[in-house]
């Protein structure tokens, strides 16, 4: 449920558009973080600037957390996913792996205050080759809502400490 009063804002973005509108506005909300940023998607394929966004978030102490499936539906789109963890782990980002099947919930919350859900996966491919549309909704109620959601999502998963990731075999690294 939307409060009736919430600022909703729809955001289109394509290949054929000039800049790569969600991608950057992804960026902007997460640097505006300053106590709490969510994200659940079922693929995590950063560019190189929203990465360095949520470490720099991390490292400032705000409480980062990336939610994704163990298992994808895609083995490659998987491996590709599972590269980009020890990046966030060094930085402070919480990552969890959800395992009672694939996630495919493409949400972010950023401190009780913004929501974001569409079609967009936090996915480089997605904000440059796709056409995509995501809402940003201002809005307390449904930011509360949806990290309420989060948080039930989150008790089915397993989080991920960097001393065990490292420790993963020589050959899934090389995979990844």
């Amino acid at each position: 449920d939307i409060n009736n009063d919430a600022a909703v804002q729809l955001l289109c973005s394509g290949p054929d558009s000039k800049w790569p509108a969600i991608a950057l506005t992804f960026q902007r909300a997460i640097a505006s973080a300053r106590k709490r940023l969510y994200l659940q998607t079922p693929y995590f394929l950063p560019t190189d600037a929203l990465l360095k966004e949520l470490q720099n978030a991390a490292l400032a102490k705000v409480d980062v957390r990336i939610m994704m499936p163990r298992h994808s539906d895609s083995r490659l789109l998987n491996l590709a996913s599972y590269s980009y963890i020890t990046e966030c782990l060094r930085a402070g980002i919480k990552v969890y792996f959800y395992e009672k099947g694939m996630i495919h919930s493409k949400v972010m919350v950023v401190d009780d205050e913004l929501t974001i859900g569409g079609s967009a996966n936090f996915d480089f491919r997605s904000f440059e080759h796709n056409f995509e549309v995501n809402a940003f909704i201002y809005d307390t109620e449904t930011a509360l809502q949806m990290r309420e959601i989060f948080l039930q999502d989150q008790r089915e998963c397993v989080q991920v400490f960097l001393k065990n990731w490292v420790k993963r075999p020589w050959w899934r690294k090389a995979a990844e």
